[in-house]
């Protein structure tokens, strides 16, 4: 959400950042909607505070009036409470239309963010490693963990419908891994774990943006089930598709103490995407698929932009060691607008190779959003002068399963179809190869 005084101030900016980054339900032309109803939503205020002055005053002067005076003043009380109505009425409207089209307006990208329509306007910013080099042709890892007994894609479709799967095995146990790793790793760098719940209100969804823009990749829990007092859920609730979802809810409505040193988090979940606008897309493998685990870092800092600069690039690092540690070859890309999503200030994505693809996969992504989703959470905090302000939020992805088990396999397979297990996961596996 923007700030109202920056959205009357700057409409230009404003219109700019709908256009670049192609934001659906709003238009820049909605900008001069918004202006135009904050000034009418402002007058009608003022005119709605001053009639309810004259309402208390009228009230007063009918305990002091004659019985000859105390009619005329009643109908006059009475002209005073229609208008008054009329007035908050219209309020109501207006308030509620100069809301809703808040709601869609998308954050500011910051200024070195590359304008672009689509992928196509992303920017290579560094690469890891080299390309894992073979005397083989290299296995695509449904063919790789398919041959190895480890991955059933088709009991998984049998039992789950379109994308579903089973790991088995080593494969499920080396997934375990990986996770076991990323949250001793994360843990070692200061971030609590945290475990959250993910079947989520509405409010969260829209607090962190994905709702309204990303509403059909969400699955809607048609029978949310009862509440404490054995009534039947009426309220919508939702199934999330990362763990910034409800650790950026778990603060909403209150002012936090971050003067000294930010608020930082990995959550380990399950995560849930519809994946609607993607169905014909990587129909092979556990590329893309409905239902996986992830280990997410979410900050929470004082509203420093410096110091949000710094810790974007902390974050970003985080992903970049863990991967490198598993000597996985990535490059990193500066989003575009068009590409980097409708909250977002600046973000990054960590694309994987994957040789049995021959090409690179998105894993990862490095989010900064400034006080965007705090503002549409209501999180501030108390600033070293002792002010309340929107705090800022950061986010990034530090592991994404299946897909990084895809780029490690494919990595260290050999030419007689095992899979060589990196020294950081070889403590937990009890095993360094697989096969």
């Amino acid at each position: 959400m923007l700030d109202l005084s920056f959205i009357l101030a700057n409409p230009d900016v404003v219109k700019a950042a709908i256009t670049n980054k192609g934001v659906r339900g709003i238009t820049p032309e909605d900008v001069d909607t918004i202006v135009s109803l904050a000034t009418t939503v402002k007058s009608i205020t003022s005119k709605a505070q001053e009639l309810r002055a004259k309402r208390n005053e009228n009230a007063e002067k009918i305990q002091k009036a004659s019985p000859e005076e105390r009619g005329t003043i009643i109908e006059a009380g009475k002209n005073i409470k229609t208008e008054l109505s009329e007035l908050e009425t219209t309020l109501q409207k207006d308030e509620a239309e100069l809301y809703r089209l808040m709601s869609f307006l998308p954050g500011i990208p910051s200024d070195d963010t590359p304008i672009g329509p689509d992928d196509s306007g992303n920017v290579v910013h560094h690469t890891w490693g080299e390309k894992p080099m073979f005397d083989f042709t290299p296995k695509h890892h449904a063919d790789l963990l398919g041959d190895l007994g480890l991955l059933d894609l088709e009991r998984g479709v049998k039992v789950s419908g379109f994308r579903g799967y089973f790991l088995k095995g080593d494969a499920a146990m080396l997934q375990w891994a990986v996770l076991m790793y990323a949250m001793n790793f994360m843990q070692e760098k200061g971030y609590e774990i945290v475990t959250p719940p993910m079947i989520v209100k509405e409010a969260m969804l829209f607090g962190t943006g994905h709702f309204p823009w990303g509403a059909q990749d969400i699955y809607s829990i048609g029978k949310p089930g009862v509440d404490e007092t054995g009534k039947e859920i009426t309220d919508s609730m939702y199934l999330a598709g990362t763990a910034e979802v409800p650790l950026m809810g778990m603060y909403s409505n209150e002012t936090l103490e971050l003067a000294s040193k930010p608020l930082k988090m990995a959550g380990l979940s399950p995560c849930y995407r519809n994946e609607v606008g993607s169905y014909s897309k990587d129909l092979r493998g556990i590329y893309r698929v409905h239902e996986f685990l992830k280990v997410e870092q979410v900050v929470l800092m004082e509203p420093d932009e410096r110091a949000a600069e710094e810790m974007h690039q902390e974050l970003l690092k985080n992903t970049e060691e863990i991967q490198q540690n598993l000597g996985i070859h990535y490059r990193v890309l500066s989003m575009c607008t068009g590409d980097m999503g409708e909250p977002q200030y600046k973000k990054y994505d960590v694309e994987s190779w994957m040789p049995g693809r021959d090409s690179y996969g998105e894993t990862c992504s490095a989010s900064n959003m400034r006080d965007f989703q705090t503002r549409r959470n209501n999180i501030k905090v108390i600033t070293t002068e002792g002010k309340k302000e929107f705090a800022f939020a950061l986010n990034s992805t530090a592991v994404p399963l299946p897909r990084l088990l895809i780029a490690l396999v494919e990595t260290h397979q050999t030419k007689d179809g095992k899979i060589k297990i990196p020294e950081p996961l070889q403590k937990y596996m009890g095993k360094d190869i697989i096969g």
